[in-house]
């Protein structure tokens, strides 16, 4: 904890030398820009995950709310019956399933078309195809966290566990580096922001993500950050599964570093962003 605190210092300095530090003065958010069919649309953007779409569908299915939502499924062209496990839950008109029409679709590109949508709700939640929530609570959450603490942004507390839902190392993520004063600028030098991660939808459709399939969310994490506040809950909401075939959790060195390549350009680009603003602001 000593030694992130230092990093984050030195990180902080530097970006105050180089004219990319921002002060914690945020931009006011207004959660009444648009009229949406529900309050929250869970979106899981999913290619070939037979063994794991049941799972997450139905987790999302059996939230308990105060408030209405869907769940939208932007299935990528599968074709290991991931498609067919979709369709048995037909019967609930929460779960809209949308398959695009293109074919070269990242991740990122699949959560624009799902925040596009006409049935999309005003908080845009994730949840990956591999994962579930950690209790029937979460998306109330979720949602209650961004009027009480008027962010556009809300990251949560994940625990990594294995296909079994035991707990691995490194255990519960829930990066208490964060600070609401300093967050968005330690963000330039930390890997990722955490998850599950929801957003304010009418933002969301303004900035789009990129389309990728790596560093999307992080990417978006920044920008928001750079005018609007990210809110944060400091418990569990979310298991992050890891097994053999999931994206993360066996990457040769090569595809290793094309993603921390990937990451240093959206830093390269954020912080030139970040300059521009402040020379505006001066």
């Amino acid at each position: 904890r000593e030694l992130q605190l230092e990093m984050e210092q030195a990180c902080t300095e530097h970006l105050k030398d180089v004219g990319g530090w921002l002060a914690p003065t945020f931009e006011p958010i207004a959660f009444d820009r648009d009229d949406f069919p529900c309050e929250a649309s869970v979106i899981i953007p999913v290619r070939n995950r037979i063994r794991t779409i049941k799972d997450a569908i139905s987790s999302v299915l059996s939230q308990q709310t105060t408030f209405p939502f869907n769940l939208i499924v932007v299935d990528n062209h599968s074709d290991d019956g991931t498609t067919e496990a979709i369709r048995a839950f037909q019967d609930d008109k929460r779960l809209i399933h949308l398959i695009p029409e293109r074919e070269d679709l990242g991740i990122g590109g699949c959560w624009n078309m799902g925040v596009h949508h006409p049935e999309c709700g005003k908080f845009a939640v994730q949840l990956d195809s591999d994962d579930i929530y950690s209790d029937s609570d979460t998306l109330q959450k979720i949602v209650e966290a961004f009027y009480a603490q008027q962010c556009a942004m809300v990251v949560g507390t994940y625990r990594m566990t294995n296909f079994a839902m035991e707990m691995i190392p490194p255990g519960i993520i829930d990066h208490r580096e964060w600070t609401p004063d300093n967050g968005r600028n330690n963000a330039l030098r930390i890997n990722g922001l955490g998850a599950p991660r929801a957003f304010y939808t009418p933002l969301l459709r303004e900035i789009r993500l990129p389309n990728t399939s790596y560093g999307e969310d992080y990417a978006l994490g920044l920008n928001i950050s750079r005018r609007y506040r990210i809110g944060r809950i400091y418990e569990v909401l979310y298991l992050c599964r890891r097994w053999e075939e999931n994206s993360d959790a066996s990457l040769d060195i090569e595809r290793m570093n094309a993603h921390n390549l990937y990451k240093d350009r959206i830093r390269t680009w954020e912080l030139q962003a970040r300059k521009r603003l402040n020379e505006v602001n001066r």
